[in-house]
């Protein structure tokens, strides 16, 4: 018959794991789950089948561990929503339910000002960037869309909010280094390396545009309905705008991260 070692005391052996089990709870404190998954997983704590990733609790009934969390097997097995004639019919009975007026829609008539519209966004927001299984449903759920063109992935022009490569040049200009040596570089200078207004450097420092706004100074170099295109026509027009900043010495200030947070509200500088 074979022995089992208690791999604490090393020289005491056993001839029957339940013996051993005792004998780890009772010498050396060890519960029942922690040896379980010691000597029987080789060290592995099993996690939820369902793939959210949350470790298991040991059943003292099954004398083992459970394969899903509460709940989580109907993330895997659901006879309802895997069966399609029943959610048409379901469908179908809450349309009927909404036409005769039995049930209603709760915020029909509430705006989004209404506090209880701000609750239930929140709270169903906060469910689902809580929740990693769902987060990682919709990622690929949105990804397969758009491979079969449920959702089609537009581009450039094609995009709702295409302003004719505004965007790209912008970016262009803000990222060429002569706008750094020779615009922006001297103001850092002038303001001793600390934000004019609070005086930290919380967020690292930036230099804002405070008179002339980047978006006018872009404006001025693009040409009504014209859509561009060619990438090296973009690169010439932000060189044009470094230009424009340099030689017209553009009025600029050096803030924080968060005081020019503050400037641009809808941006993110963090």
């Amino acid at each position: 018959m074979p022995k089992y070692k208690c791999k604490l005391c090393k020289e005491v052996e056993f001839e029957k794991y339940t013996s051993l089990s005792r004998h780890m709870g009772l010498t050396h404190h060890v519960s029942t789950d922690q040896f379980y998954v010691e000597y029987y997983l080789n060290g592995i704590w099993p996690t939820c089948k369902c793939g959210c990733g949350e470790r298991m609790k040991y059943s003292y009934q099954l004398k083992s561990f459970r394969d899903y969390k509460k709940g989580h097997i109907a993330r895997i097995r659901n006879n309802w929503g895997h069966n399609q004639k029943a959610l048409e019919h379901s469908a179908e009975t809450r349309r009927e339910r909404f036409a005769t007026g039995e049930i209603q829609v709760w915020n029909k008539g509430l705006t989004i000002d209404d506090e209880r519209v701000k609750l239930n966004i929140s709270a169903s927001t906060s469910a689902i960037n809580s929740n990693p299984y769902e987060l990682h449903r919709r990622s690929e759920l949105m990804a397969q869309q758009r491979k079969n063109g449920t959702i089609p992935d537009l581009k450039g022009p094609q995009h709702s909010q295409w302003k004719g490569g505004v965007s790209e040049i912008n970016i262009l200009a803000r990222t060429d280094h002569r706008l750094y040596d020779e615009w922006k570089y001297p103001i850092l200078v002038r303001d001793k390396f600390k934000c004019v207004e609070c005086g930290g450097s919380d967020g690292g420092l930036h230099v804002h545009h405070d008179k002339e706004l980047m978006c006018e100074i872009v404006k001025k170099h693009m040409v009504d309905g014209v859509v561009i295109t060619d990438f090296e026509f973009k690169k010439s027009i932000a060189s044009k705008i470094v230009d424009y900043h340099i030689n017209n010495h553009v009025s600029g200030i050096t803030l924080c991260g968060k005081c020019h947070e503050e400037k641009h509200p809808s941006l993110n500088f963090g």
